[in-house]
């Protein structure tokens, strides 16, 4: 039986989701989306868990969506498949519990999605964030950045293919609350989790749905729920078939480096 993709570790009452793809980087599949959902599911119904920590195994926390062969579907199917994931992370961000994200390494792409419904971000101050390195998509990922650092800087960073910040910086623009030294990066977010935890559960339930419902008065689920319908027809543009043809014919190292390389 192969090994999970994501785990479950358990300190007093915080519960580590440990996302479990080390050598893809923990990039999104289909089977770790399965092994995620089953793992909020145990822990949203353990009572003695009051805080989630999510982090990645190996050197990065998650470098975003698995980048295949072009398949092109129709675009009601790709609709479709992105509800899903917007779904997925809108039920993150509902989650009865808080959830921190703890971050080192790379956070790019749909990692940022992810990160993004967590209710706390705390990072490694040399991690980096990050948009995709080809442009693939678009109205997906960008908007969920806006909530939190704005949208000159989330224009900034999502018309810019391939765009880094650090963790410094994430902390500073408002994406990240608090960031460490990735040595001592682990042992500070317990920290914090563990004060966290000392507010009985109930309250700590009804105190984040307070939060969450400002957010909601200003638009933020009916604003991501539009992402599929934007993503899914920017995908039919001739500009995205064109980065997936690429892709195909020199490979995913291939086709950023001839990106990279245009004369503008």
């Amino acid at each position: 039986m192969s090994e999970k993709l994501v785990l479950i570790e358990k300190k007093g009452k915080i519960a580590y989701l440990i996302l479990n793809r080390p050598d893809k980087l923990n990039a999104l599949s289909v089977e770790l989306f399965n092994d995620f959902d089953l793992a909020l599911d145990e822990i949203e119904t353990d009572n003695e868990i009051s805080v989630v920590i999510i982090k990645g195994s190996g050197k990065a926390f998650c470098v975003g969506y698995d980048v295949g062969s072009y398949e092109e579907p129709s675009v009601t199917e790709d609709r479709d498949y992105l509800e899903v994931c917007t779904r997925r992370w809108i039920r993150l961000w509902e989650f009865p519990k808080p959830v921190i994200a703890q971050v080192h390494g790379h956070a790019l792409a749909g990692g940022t999605q992810l990160l993004a419904c967590c209710d706390i971000v705390i990072t490694d101050k040399n991690a980096k964030f990050g948009f995709p390195s080809l442009p693939l998509g678009g109205g997906f990922v960008g908007i969920y950045w806006g909530w939190h650092v704005g949208p000159q800087r989330a224009k900034l960073l999502d018309l810019t293919a391939g765009s880094r910040i650090s963790g410094e910086e994430a902390t500073e623009y408002g994406i990240a609350a608090r960031c460490f030294d990735g040595e001592i990066l682990e042992e500070e977010t317990l920290k914090i989790a563990r004060g966290i935890a000392k507010t009985p559960g109930d309250v700590l339930k009804l105190k984040k749905m307070a939060h969450n419902r400002i957010m909601d008065l200003q638009g933020f689920r009916t604003g991501i729920m539009y992402g599929p319908e934007q993503d899914a027809i920017i995908h039919t543009a001739d500009g995205i078939k064109l980065m997936y043809q690429k892709i195909n014919e020199l490979g995913l190292k291939g086709a950023i480096q001839w990106f990279n390389d245009q004369e503008v």
